[in-house]
């Protein structure tokens, strides 16, 4: 399937930026939204957790990380705490942001094992496996973590995963040409074919009709998973080569894809197959990943950019967009509801029916 092609379209979204002089290339790959409102940035190379402060633009560092692709994602905890999914690091990193203290857990295999992380609905939390042919699990109860072989395929196999409504987890294909599917229940890992491989999707957006997109990084298509049938499908019409890295899901259930080598910021209408572009990235790799805020914003993580990228939609133009929407169904509801065929059903007897039938008329 192909997808609506728009540039510039989306005139209820506009860029902007807090420039926070981030001196680090490639400082951070992703963030998480704390209790309090304040979003954390997880370190790539940088040697600081970095924490902004949405509401008056504050932006702080805190030192002690390792760079060096240590991290590659972060959780919320219920407890508040913050979970570093281990990359290369060998050790689980811990931020407190009621003390602003860090701390590790040792014992991660290092090598680019894991890349992204999921919650659990009891606690636990999925580290989905990038190098590693294993799924991670750690217990925040306890601070233990322990593994769950699953022959998993290595080489940068998947990059994020995506929990399900039915309590599954989806791993994003990048390199790998399956689909992989944790039941945390039965431990049980499976995959579904049919993946194009090649780096081809980083990240994925839970949709609010329970399908997942999958962002296009090499891939020229937008990925759609559905669990229910556990079908997979594409559409079509996407630039490709390190497009997009991350994404967000939009309070009017449009996906949000987060910049990388593009300087367009993607969004795509699951309702229509729309995809259109914003522009505003200062540069290519500017930025990595988004989190969506309290307040509706969204925020772009800096990644080689020394601004943070925010996202404000308007509410005016976004209500004019669902009236119109809306008007639209409403007519294609009444032009169904009028059409002489319908209409022949609900107003004629079972033998003036019959006849219309016979004469193809209904």
């Amino acid at each position: 399937m192909a997808a609506i092609v728009a540039d510039d379209a989306e005139d209820d979204i506009a860029y902007s930026s807090v420039d926070v002089n981030i001196a680090s290339p490639f400082a951070y790959n992703s963030g998480v939204q704390l209790l309090d409102g304040r979003v954390v940035f997880v370190s790539r190379n940088e040697t600081t957790i970095g924490v902004f402060d949405p509401t008056i633009n504050a932006f702080s560092t805190i030192a002690g990380m390792p760079g060096d692709y240590a991290y590659s994602g972060g959780v919320l905890l219920p407890d508040g705490r913050v979970v570093f999914v281990p990359r290369n690091a060998t050790t689980i990193g811990i931020f407190n942001p009621t003390t602003n203290e860090y701390s590790t857990i040792p014992g991660m295999p290092g090598g680019g094992a894991y890349y992204g992380g999921v919650l659990l609905p009891d606690g636990r939390v999925v580290f989905v496996p990038h190098n590693a042919t294993t799924i991670g699990i750690f217990n925040p109860t306890t601070n233990a973590y322990s593994t769950i072989a699953a022959d998993a395929p290595g080489y940068y196999a998947y990059r994020g995963g995506v929990l399900l409504p039915d309590g599954r987890v989806v791993f994003v294909p990048n390199y790998a040409t399956k689909i992989g599917i944790f039941n945390p229940a039965t431990n049980a890992y499976s995959t579904i074919a049919g993946m194009p491989g090649g780096g081809a999707y980083r990240g994925g957006v839970l949709l609010s009709d329970g399908r997942v997109v999958f962002v296009p990084y090499n891939a020229k298509t937008i990925g759609i998973f559905n669990p229910t049938t556990n079908a997979y499908s594409t559409v079509a019409g996407l630039p490709g080569y390190a497009a997009y890295n991350g994404g967000v899901l939009l309070p009017d259930g449009r996906a949000l894809f987060v910049p990388y080598a593009l300087r367009k910021i993607g969004i795509f209408n699951p309702t229509t197959n729309e995809y259109s572009t914003i522009s505003g990235p200062p540069s290519v790799f500017a930025y990595h990943d988004g989190v969506l805020l309290n307040d509706g914003r969204v925020l772009l993580v800096p990644h080689d950019a020394k601004t943070i990228g925010i996202l404000t939609i308007s509410e005016e133009q976004a209500r004019r967009r669902a009236h119109s929407r809306t008007d639209s169904v409403k007519q294609e509801l009444v032009a169904a509801a009028w059409h002489p065929k319908r209409m022949a059903l609900w107003c004629l007897d079972e033998a003036e029916r019959r006849e219309l039938a016979e004469m193809g008329l209904c």
